[in-house]
């Protein structure tokens, strides 16, 4: 089966199911006109920054430097000694001095960087995710990644993570398969490796099995897995070392499409001059040139100016961006509204203008869904809502933008898998949609169509 049929198969499978568990009031999103959200004691506070695992947990770094973690807990990714999954926050035993955090895209667990600049991580270790050297398949406890003493920054990938060290040199460890450590190998391994030739990143983009690197000259290197051109170098095969993609030479910000689908992804980086470009799988116009021609090198995403953010939607399917006006555009798949245009048709392989929003600052993609941050800081959001991640009250699909329900605060947001959650100014969090392994933190596995407040740690 081709990887396409593979993505196509299995979200047909995965939203065909959703509305039947609706239909059968299975973990369903709380009636339109639910308790708004309120932070009064016992909620979750000092929240610096969050961090999910790309499906069904997530974690919080407090200003105290310790991490609180809640939701799905199968490889002891909460970090709690257990495999226990919490729908409330649980705290990370071991951590003092963690400065930022993140997750395995594919769900398995999260590593910290400290303030020392060593690291630690916990959870899935099938394939070394740890770094800790050690064979076990797990732990529920974090673990100290060996051989790296100046971590600045962690980003997290398909059961794997690299470390961006204080000499602008990268060291990745886990799966590598494909060849996404960089090291000139397609083995696994559970100690950080060198990441060859690059000796001045300013930060890192991971995919399904490829890792992409803005360097200090502003040009873009990019290794792993490589089948749909998702490297951009002029090559459908996958590479163990970087590969500069081509005719990039402005870049100011990458993003990635398909974290979490089989196979697929596109890469999208915004230039200095406000236009963008774009390579890799497009079956769903999500290159934005008006094809769906797969492209192995960049090419330029048609009628987009001033552009200063994009993101993409973590199914695989298409960009987002966000204007110097305030105005979005985005392109790709639409097939449940994700272009927020007010269309029905199935895709778009040029931007189209977002519905009804002029003051965007951010834009966040999840499964088949975005939301955009207003200058207000309020938000809206747009696509899938079958588990009530749009956040209006509603648990349908929306193909313009809504306004989530009782937020005027919003700092930033994660995506989980079909959840949202964001982090206010007040410093507290508050989440929303899927809820049914505790993943909005709230004290129910009840999903949500209104925003819940994160409860205090247990």
């Amino acid at each position: 089966m081709t990887a396409a049929l593979k993505l196509h198969h299995a979200r047909l499978a995965r939203w065909i199911l959703i509305p039947l568990a609706a239909a059968a009031g299975i973990g369903l999103a709380v009636p339109a006109g639910a308790s708004s959200s309120i932070h009064a004691a016992g909620t979750l506070a000092n929240v610096v920054s969050l961090a999910d695992s790309g499906t069904y947990s997530v974690c919080a770094l407090l200003s105290s430097g310790t991490v609180d973690c809640w939701g799905q807990n199968t490889y002891g990714e909460l970090g709690n000694g257990t495999t226990t999954s919490s729908d409330v926050p649980v705290a990370v035993l071991g951590l003092s001095g963690a400065k930022a955090i993140a997750g395995d895209e594919n769900g398995g667990g999260f590593c910290a960087v400290l303030s020392t600049g060593h690291l630690k991580c916990w959870g899935q270790n099938t394939y070394g995710e740890l770094g800790a050297g050690t064979t076990a398949a797990t732990s529920t406890v974090p673990v100290a990644v060996k051989n790296i003493s100046t971590a600045t920054a962690v980003f997290g990938s398909y059961h794997g993570f690299c470390a961006l060290l204080s000499t602008r040199h990268v060291d990745c460890w886990g799966y590598g398969g494909s060849g996404q450590l960089g090291n000139g190998s397609f083995a696994n391994s559970n100690v950080p490796v060198a990441v060859r030739n690059i000796s001045n990143a300013t930060t890192v983009t991971g995919g399904y099995e490829t890792f992409c690197a803005r360097l200090s000259t502003s040009h873009v290197d990019c290794w792993g897995y490589g089948t749909f051109g998702q490297l951009g170098n002029g090559s459908l095969t996958s590479s163990d070392v970087p590969v500069p993609v081509k005719n990039i030479s402005t870049a100011t910000a990458l993003a990635q499409s398909g974290v979490n689908s089989d196979d697929v992804s596109s890469v999208c980086a915004l230039l200095a001059s406000g236009t963008a470009d774009c390579w890799g799988f497009n079956q769903y116009g999500e290159l934005g040139n008006g094809t769906t021609t797969t492209s192995d090198v960049p090419v330029a995403v048609l009628g987009v100016s001033g552009a200063k953010a994009v993101t993409g939607d973590y199914n695989g399917s298409g960009f987002c961006v966000v204007l110097s006006t305030g105005h979005m555009k985005c392109w790709g798949d639409n097939f449940y509204g994700e272009l927020g245009a007010g269309t029905t048709a199935a895709t778009s392989t040029v931007p189209v203008p977002v519905k009804n929003i002029s003051t965007a600052t951010a834009v966040f993609g999840g499964q088949a869904a975005f939301c955009a941050r207003l200058s207000t800081s309020h938000l809206d959001c747009w696509g899938f809502g079958g588990t009530g991640q749009l956040g209006d009250g509603a648990s349908a699909n929306s193909n313009v933008p809504v306004a989530v329900r009782n937020i005027s605060n919003a700092t930033t947001m994660i995506s989980g898998y079909d959840s949202f959650c964001t982090r206010l100014s007040t410093s507290h969090v508050d989440c929303w949609g899927s809820g049914a392994t505790g993943q909005l933190g709230d004290g129910s596995v009840q999903s949500s169509n209104v925003p819940v407040p994160v409860q205090a740690a247990s």
